[in-house]
């Protein structure tokens, strides 16, 4: 079956929660990403696919009351509701769009654009940068943070059938799961210069680690079109013992509980 180039992990109130989530467990990486990129006070900064808005916010505080952060998302209704958060979190300096990349067209020049987990999601990921870059200042910063999925392996375990669902659903709905190691590849066809990179990756072995819970909110927000797809059946999974029964095999293996590994890159354009 073909790749279907859908969003399978769904635009609710529910996928925006999960978001918020997964964000306080990938915000340190990404913090780091954009202190090497050179994110300082005063810039005004492109957010490519801001989601629920955790990225804007914490570059609202990076570049301060005198910079403004723009958050760009196709999806209305994840607009207001990052509005929402970031007007409630007391961030005026934000300011969030509905639009396309390639329609959107800023005021002024940026002196940033960045994202999180956006590129994979695009069909042609250079274009989609290409588009964006536009609106960059000469000498701007381009930083993105993406995942490099790959098939799940080993024998047949809880883990291991959860993990195959989760990529072989985004795979089905048209994501780009290498897009991480594509990134150089990335850059240069949209015209920009061969990136900075660095790799690193979740991996937690304490007793009760949120990495069990964030697998499990994944798989639950993939599922419907898991269904859809054919990948999974109704009752295949039982959502409320997965991460237990995940973290005994785990520790019966003697592993640490891993993500997928995150891919970090940024350059001046």
């Amino acid at each position: 079956m073909p790749p279907e180039n859908h969003y399978a992990l769904g635009r609710t109130q529910k996928e925006y929660a999960r978001l918020s989530r997964q964000s306080a467990l990938l915000d340190p990486l990404t913090q780091r990403l954009f202190n090497d990129a050179g994110i300082a006070p005063g810039m005004r900064v492109l957010d490519l696919g801001s989601g629920a808005g955790d990225v804007c916010m914490m570059l609202a505080r990076m570049v301060g009351p005198e910079g403004c952060v723009i958050g760009l998302d196709h999806d209305p209704d994840a607009v207001e509701h990052a509005r929402e958060r970031a007007a409630a979190a007391g961030f005026p300096n934000i300011e969030f769009v509905a639009s396309g990349f390639a329609e959107y067209n800023p005021r002024e020049p940026v002196d940033a654009i960045v994202g999180r987990l956006v590129l994979m999601y695009q069909p042609d990921p250079s274009a989609a940068l290409a588009a964006a870059i536009r609106h960059l200042r000469p000498g701007g910063i381009v930083a993105f943070h993406e995942i490099w999925m790959q098939p799940a392996k080993g024998p047949d375990s809880n883990i291991v059938r959860a993990a195959s669902c989760i990529v072989e659903t985004m795979r089905h709905s048209g994501a780009h799961l290498d897009a991480g190691a594509r990134l150089p590849g990335i850059f240069t066809a949209a015209g920009l210069p061969v990136p900075q990179l660095r790799c690193e990756q979740l991996m937690d072995a304490h007793p009760g680690s949120p990495l069990y819970q964030y697998l499990a909110d994944t798989l639950e927000s993939l599922l419907p079109k898991a269904i859809e797809y054919g990948i999974a059946t109704e009752g295949q999974f039982d959502l409320k013992t997965l991460p237990a029964c995940v973290e005994a095999e785990l520790q019966a293996a003697g592993y640490p509980m891993m993500v997928a590994p995150n891919i970090l890159a940024w350059c001046v354009a």
